[in-house]
């Protein structure tokens, strides 16, 4: 079989790492693709590097519309698509060149809804750190929540996913997400498959941006992932098993953490003080439910503000040299 495959690639500002994208794309060796380059109100050269390709190449396709973020992004591409399977795509990564061929006949060996491939991540400096899972197939609805919530980024990401073009018939990306979008996603995906795959080959490239101009910089904040993993927390199915339970209040203790740190970021100690106050009740209600002796040494510093953002701020300095040389 060689049915359409439609790539759906979201694009804000994405000038400098757009052409390493959809090149490769227009090298898979599964060549009958459609690739729709959606737009969202670009203010850099974006918009007409996407013409300049729809130029060269018919698979091309553009949506152009005005910023409203990757969710409404993917939605509008889910409308243009024409495939029988979906993949989604970061415009600040890329795959190998048999990604979509190798995902396509997984999912037609194993019947499956969701086939994804392993990530790696890659760095301005050049260093790559493959994050390889152990082949897994579920059709247990349990068994795949127990693997969203614990296996990382290869099962919460969407765009290392091929997806059966049905699904997107019961299930959207939430608009009103701005972080953790992917998080949502996969879980409420859930309810509607029967079936998911994730390979151990690390096809995708995920490209890790640490900017040391920028550790200081604001940021746009947003308070929706406290909205997604309160979702979580409380679904029933979740709430009712204790090792699920366990698993949410793990992953909210790291997206807690995540927020403060970009508080701390943006020098904003009274909302830094409320989600470290949000914390500490978490913890005091449920533990610390397995999270590593280090998460934990920073889960503590959070009582000290100072303390907490010359350590955190320190770590992300570091971490962009290192990484950006």
């Amino acid at each position: 079989m060689n049915e359409l495959i439609s790539v759906v690639i979201p694009i804000y500002n994405r000038e400098s790492t757009l052409q390493k994208c959809v090149d490769s794309v227009l090298a898979q060796t599964y060549k009958n693709i459609e690739v729709i380059l959606v737009n969202d109100g670009s203010t850099d050269n974006s918009l007409n590097i996407c013409k300049k390709y729809a130029e060269s190449d018919i698979r091309i396709v553009i949506a152009d519309k005005k910023n409203g973020g990757v969710s409404s992004a993917r939605n509008l591409g889910v409308d243009k698509s024409r495939g029988e399977y979906l993949f989604f795509l970061d415009s600040d990564d890329w795959i190998d060149a048999d990604t979509i061929d190798l995902l396509y006949r997984k999912a037609k060996e194993n019947v499956t809804d969701i086939t994804g491939a392993s990530m790696c991540f890659e760095y301005g400096n050049g260093d790559r750190i493959d994050h390889p899972v152990t082949e897994i197939y579920l059709t247990n609805k349990k068994e795949m929540m127990k693997w969203l919530l614990d296996g990382g980024i290869s099962a919460n990401a969407v765009c290392n996913k091929l997806f059966k073009k049905d699904i997107f018939k019961s299930v959207r990306f939430d608009e009103t997400c701005d972080m953790c979008e992917d998080d949502d996603f996969s879980f409420r995906v859930i309810s509607v498959i029967e079936s998911y795959l994730c390979i151990s080959r690390c096809t995708y490239h995920y490209f890790q941006n640490f900017s040391a101009g920028s550790v200081l910089s604001n940021l746009s904040i947003s308070e929706a992932l406290i909205r997604i993993m309160s979702a979580i927390e409380s679904d029933s199915i979740v709430a009712g098993d204790p090792e699920l339970s366990k698993l949410a209040h793990k992953k909210k203790i790291a997206a807690l953490h995540m927020l403060y740190v970009k508080y701390l970021r943006a020098g904003d100690r009274r909302n830094a003080a409320r989600i470290a106050h949000m914390m500490r009740e978490l913890v005091s209600k449920h533990g610390y439910c397995g999270i590593s002796k280090q998460m934990q040494a920073r889960v503590m510093l959070m009582r000290s503000y100072p303390l907490a953002r010359f350590v955190e701020l320190s770590a992300i300095w570091l971490k962009s040299k290192k990484y950006n040389k």
